[in-house]
């Protein structure tokens, strides 16, 4: 069983879900395709990750939005 969850981003959408034992709950984060289709999903964008690597994501943009990002070289 999936929920929609609420999203502060404008065309972005979160989908909370089951990830199995291994992965336990899970969210999908869905976009539009802004450009031409070059993968099988011909109209969405999606990401799916595990709370660690949401939180680890999350600390990420975060940085970014706050110009404190750090390139990997």
């Amino acid at each position: 069983m999936s929920t929609e969850l609420k999203s502060h981003a404008q065309g972005v959408s979160l989908t909370r879900f089951a990830g199995g034992k291994e992965r336990g709950t899970c969210v999908q984060v869905t976009m539009r395709k802004s450009e031409l289709p070059a993968t099988a999903d011909k109209f969405f964008d999606s990401l799916q990750l595990t709370r660690a690597q949401a939180a680890a994501l999350a600390a990420d943009l975060q940085d970014f939005a706050q110009g404190r990002e750090t390139e990997d070289l």
